[in-house]
């Protein structure tokens, strides 16, 4: 096809200074625009909401071809470290087996030290609770029962639910049961908010019932006319786009196969609603006679650019979505312009970050070979856990207080 012309000021000034030539094709919904001294309010809005929407499309197709690219490969190399730092996590949690289970000698561990190897047994038996292996689960079997946090767990538990039956009553279950604290919090929170949207329904029933009784308001028919004409708008151009490029009219082959591929664009560009899309796909037909020119109504550009104004926020909502998704899954924080130098610099410091824990998680598990060395080891893994105890709010936080945090959020 033949490239599109440069529209992004289709309604630029003319004069003298500003003669048309032939390739300039000043064009809006099949029509070439007068010439004019200066652009209206509503033809420089027109050329904006079109710039905008350019900018818009180019940055979402920016930011899904670095997800498709960078994304992809970022999400192999993670799922590679990651498998392998679980076999590490793995032989890290047999070796402590052996040594639990290994005969008692004078060089053996205490019982201190067999509770505290314990405990990082069971709490890498944790890590791997996502890859279930039988090795993995023998191991977890032969030393959970002797587990005291699973009776804490569950006195956590009960009381999170008797908690929850005194704030929200007792049907707030729906008949489930609870296997942690955080799972009776998660449904205390479904629970309301399930309430809540009930709530918000039976109000917006009734002030549309209320609404039907009096009828539209002023600004709500204002609204629906204005709906009206951008889509009237949308549909001018559809026709005069079908009528066109109908291939059954068409008497060349290959034009015909060229106007059927642009009619299939036409038709999904209509189906979305892309005014845009329309407008551009006239310019590549080349369907203006710029020897015929005729000013677009006033009324008529208005309502097309209601329409675009529409997409452009259907365009923002999307982008920012997309932003996000990029937060929320690579821990890029989004900016107003994506920055792929940026975003590869986030994903090469999380490889990096595994790549050293990996590192450390090999260095220990050379280190704890050696009895002496487990011993040492076995005691900084307590004194940290204190640590974090002491310092981490959220590892020490009261379930009252997680309660009082996770109710102020909602």
């Amino acid at each position: 096809f033949a490239v599109m012309p440069n529209i992004d000021d289709i309604f630029a000034d003319q004069g003298p200074a500003f003669a048309p030539v032939p390739d300039r094709l000043e064009i809006v919904a099949g029509k070439v625009v007068a010439t004019m001294n200066k652009p209206s309010a509503a033809q420089k809005r027109f050329n904006t909401l079109m710039a905008r929407i350019d900018a818009e499309q180019t940055q979402a197709a920016i930011m899904r071809h670095a997800v498709d690219t960078h994304g992809m490969l970022h999400r192999q190399a993670v799922h590679e470290l990651t498998q392998r730092s679980q076999q590490l996590v793995k032989s890290m949690l047999l070796l402590l087996d052996a040594r639990i289970q290994a005969p008692g000698k004078p060089q053996g561990l205490t019982a201190n030290q067999k509770q505290q190897a314990i405990r990082m047994v069971l709490g890498l038996c944790d890590q791997l609770a996502d890859a279930p292996d039988d090795e993995v689960q023998a191991v977890y079997q032969r030393y959970a029962e002797t587990d005291d946090e699973e009776d804490e767990a569950e006195q956590a538990r009960l009381k999170a639910q008797e908690l929850m039956e005194s704030y929200l009553g007792e049907d707030f279950a729906q008949g489930q049961e609870f296997d942690s604290p955080e799972a009776v919090l998660r449904a205390a929170m479904a629970f309301e908010q399930k309430k809540f949207q009930a709530q918000q329904e039976k109000r917006n029933a009734k002030r549309a019932a209320r609404r039907a009784e009096k009828g539209p308001t002023a600004r709500e028919r204002a609204a629906q006319q204005k709906d009206l004409d951008a889509q009237n708008a949308l549909r001018t151009v559809f026709r005069q786009l079908a009528s066109a490029l109908h291939p059954d009219r068409e008497p060349d082959e290959a034009l015909r196969k060229q106007k059927t591929a642009l009619m299939s664009e036409v038709n999904a560009a209509y189906e979305r609603k892309d005014l845009n899309a329309l407008l551009r796909i006239q310019l590549q037909a080349e369907m203006a006679d710029a020897s015929k020119a005729a000013q677009l109504s006033e009324a008529r550009l208005k309502a097309m650019c209601d329409l675009l104004a529409e997409q452009l926020r259907a365009l923002e909502a999307d982008n920012l979505h997309l932003c996000r998704a990029l937060h929320f899954e690579f821990g890029y924080l989004p900016s107003p312009r994506f920055d792929e130098a940026a975003f590869l610099a986030v994903l090469q410091a999380e490889r990096s970050s595994l790549q050293d824990d990996l590192a450390h998680m090999q260095k220990e598990l050379e280190q704890v070979q050696d009895d002496k060395m487990l011993k040492t080891w076995l005691k900084d893994q307590a004194r940290l856990s204190k640590q974090r105890a002491s310092y981490d709010p959220d590892f020490a936080m009261d379930l009252d207080d997680l309660l009082h945090a996770m109710m102020r959020r909602r």
